[in-house]
């Protein structure tokens, strides 16, 4: 156990308080004077550092220099106290300003930290006063039938059991149904976080590309059955006595989780309990840091007892207290409860946790792939797009871009609704024609999925005439509009050409046309590709511009994957 907590804290490379400045707290003594030390907390920690804290001031471990500290400890949920942080940086302190935090986990502070105006206020290094294991919460028999607890599954092993069509049936337990996999909101989950950033390490590895991690993520987010999960509700069915064991394990879910819920969850006495697997390629830890504001109203007397508190929590009753609600902690009060399905000896490895940068990557690319409402590609087929790419192999720009559509689609979970429509300047009737349309790719469309169906509608397109640009973006503008849904609703219009259709509306018919689309009630977002030097981008731009949208510009059209990828999760 020593050696694993040990591993642990070298894994997120944080370092524990040894008391360093002032007389030593053995010594000291405390006069008249107080000077205030106020902590912010999470709720899940601040009720631990309350109790620490009446302690602390009560004897003389605040002593410095013979003044003693006053400390409260605030309960706030870290989103809230990146609030208060960033009001109290523009007000230069303040009679209430914090001068520490303490989050349920550092990746909290990488969340913040990706704000400008708080990254400097959050030092990197902090100590740490307990630790909870990143698990995947799992019902046990699932776990057993997983190998648990000789063999603890890679999260490729995961992913890929959950895309299984056999599901459980591939590991002998047909009648559970499909391996489901469910994530809270990475924004607001430290475990779903850690998950998250754990997949991206062990997919992207070295790699650095967005691209990349757009890519990864939404191969991985197709792979989850629910996002945006409640715990509390993904595994009801555990305490349900009226259910089957059977019909429980059908409606239960793998999650990201941390041992310490595990436990807490167990410790309620479900008719089937959970056990903590430890993904063998490793996720990033809870720790608890006390962070210390690099802010100008914190003086050195408050930093110094600052340190002595974090020293209070490690060796005092805290301690105790930690260890009792689950977290490990470097004293080693107590190795985690076994029979509460936890393992002592594990995690075997614990990757790094992840930087400010790259959590800004991953939840980034997350928040754009977690979306509810639909995708509505409208692509130009007009005959330019038959012109050959030198640098694709002589494929033609048609080619290029049925290619970024089709391998789009296996990245798209069942859930998503996708519409395509095509394009081109024709003499009789309309200049588009819809290929799909709205709604969840799972529904059955002539004997098959609407995926299999638009897959194979976009593999026979071919390309012939001008480019009837306006009145195809004035008509899916409409399109969009009756088939909007709650969540992110997005039109991603692709086109090598400028409008060649003189009967057509005007550009500025166009615009006024879209712009009821950035409706903040009902948005609608168009996001062009300009694909070739002689695409109308400035025309697209503008369409683009009135909706909130974006404009991406392929010049290389063998450049046209990654920019449709860049586009679809943005």
């Amino acid at each position: 156990m020593t050696a694993l907590v040990l591993a642990l804290l070298a894994g997120v490379g944080v370092w524990f308080f040894v008391s360093r400045s002032g007389d030593s707290a053995e010594a000291a003594t405390c006069d008249s004077s107080r000077f205030p030390l106020r902590i912010a907390a999470s709720p899940e920690v601040a009720p631990i550092l309350k109790k620490a804290a009446a302690a602390f001031d009560a004897g003389t471990a605040s002593s410095v220099n013979g003044a003693c500290a006053t400390t409260t400890v605030t309960a706030v949920a870290p989103d809230a106290f990146g609030d208060t942080l960033g009001a109290a940086l523009q007000a230069r302190g303040g009679a209430q300003a914090p001068t520490a935090w303490v989050p349920e986990s550092g990746l909290w502070r990488r969340v913040l930290a990706r704000r400008p105006e708080l990254s400097a206020a959050l030092p990197r290094a902090n100590p740490v006063v307990a630790v909870s294991p990143t698990v995947v919460a799992a019902p046990r028999p699932m776990a057993e039938a997983l190998g648990w607890p000789q063999h603890e599954p890679s999260w490729s092993e995961l992913l890929g059991l959950a895309q299984d069509a056999k599901g459980w049936g591939a590991r002998g337990h047909s009648e559970w149904g499909p391996l489901h996999l469910a994530w809270q909101d990475p924004l607001h989950s430290p475990s779903s976080l850690a998950a998250t950033a754990s997949i991206y390490d062990t997919t992207v590895q070295d790699q650095t590309s967005v691209d990349d991690v757009r890519r990864d993520l939404l191969s991985a987010q197709s792979a989850i059955t629910s996002l945006g999960t409640d715990p509390s509700k993904a595994f009801a069915p555990l305490r349900d006595g009226a259910m089957t064991t059977a019909e429980a394990l059908r409606q239960t879910p793998l999650m990201p989780w941390t041992e310490r819920e595990v436990m807490a969850f167990n410790r309620t006495s479900p008719r089937v309990p959970l056990v903590a697997l430890y993904p063998s390629d490793g996720v990033a830890p809870a720790e608890v840091p006390v962070i210390t504001l690099n802010v100008p109203w914190v003086t050195d007397q408050q930093r110094a007892a600052l340190d002595r508190f974090a020293d209070f929590l490690v060796k005092g009753d805290a301690a105790n207290q930690f260890a009792a609600k689950g977290w490990r902690t470097p004293r080693l009060v107590a190795d985690p409860d076994e029979s509460l399905g936890a393992l002592a000896d594990e995690p075997h490895y614990t990757p790094p946790t992840p930087e400010a940068d790259r959590v800004a990557t991953v939840l980034q690319a997350w928040s754009a792939l977690d979306r509810q409402g639909s995708v509505f590609v409208v692509l130009d087929i007009s005959g330019s797009m038959n012109e050959k790419v030198p640098s694709a192999g002589n494929a033609t720009r048609l080619d290029l871009a049925k290619q970024a559509i089709t391998s789009s689609l296996p990245l798209f979970s069942d859930r998503t609704s996708v519409a395509l429509w095509t394009f081109s300047r024709k003499d009789q009737g309309t200049d588009y024609t819809s290929v799909s349309d709205f709604g969840p790719l799972s529904r059955a469309v002539g004997g098959t999925t609407a995926r299999q169906a638009l897959q194979q509608s976009v593999n026979g397109l071919t390309a012939d005439g001008a480019t009837g640009l306006y009145d195809t973006v004035i008509a899916a503008a409409d399109a969009a509009r009756t088939h909007w849904r709650p969540g992110n609703n997005t039109i991603i219009l692709i086109s090598d050409g400028k409008n060649e259709d003189e009967g057509s509306a005007s550009l500025d018919a166009v615009l006024a046309k879209v712009k009821p689309l950035a409706d903040p009630q009902r948005p609608v977002r168009i996001l062009s590709i300009a694909l070739g030097d002689q695409a109308d981008a400035a025309s697209l731009g503008k369409i683009s511009a009135a909706t909130s949208g974006e404009l991406y510009v392929a010049r290389d059209v063998d450049d046209l994957d990654r920019v449709f990828l860049s586009a679809l999760t943005d």
